[in-house]
């Protein structure tokens, strides 16, 4: 009976050892969680941006909007905001993105599109590890396969 006794008493002076572990371990098990739900949701951004560059410099090079070509090598600011109108909505997320295009606009001279946008983060959890203004970029280059017809950006210039 004495032994029982003792082990009820000893099992009580551990008792709140386990909770103070964990409140221990606690922060960097969520700093873990919310780094790689927060690395997994940048990444995803990251590709967007990249995938609305190359959709960008894929429609320059083909010459969107199709219609007819430039009459004595002139080119329009209305078909330059519809290229850009298109290569923000092939995005998932084209919020505060901005866009610029720059050609000589003959055939076989380079198009290239840089996309840049702000990284937003998803819980706030990792914020004072990330720079105060993170901004993904990606830029393209490729050759004309036809003439341009619109004209190039003067700078960023926001999606609609």
């Amino acid at each position: 009976m004495g032994v029982h006794v003792r082990l009820i008493i000893g099992g009580r002076k551990d008792r709140g050892a386990s909770l103070v572990e964990f409140a221990m371990v606690a922060p960097f098990l969520l700093l873990l969680i919310f780094g790689m739900v927060e690395f997994g949701w940048l990444f995803a951004q990251n590709l967007d941006v990249r995938h609305g560059a190359r959709e960008g410099v894929r429609l320059a090079a083909v010459n969107f909007p199709e219609g007819p070509p430039p009459n004595s090598g002139s080119r329009s600011d209305t078909n330059r905001d519809a290229l850009i109108a298109e290569v923000c909505a092939r995005m998932q997320t084209p919020d505060n993105a901005e866009v610029i295009i720059t050609s000589a606009g003959d055939v076989g001279d380079s198009a290239v599109v840089t996309v840049n946008s702000p990284g937003e983060t998803l819980t706030g959890f990792i914020d004072f590890l990330l720079p105060s203004t993170l901004i993904l970029t990606s830029t393209v280059e490729t050759r004309l396969e036809q003439a341009a017809t619109w004209t190039d950006t003067s700078g960023a210039q926001a999606c609609p």
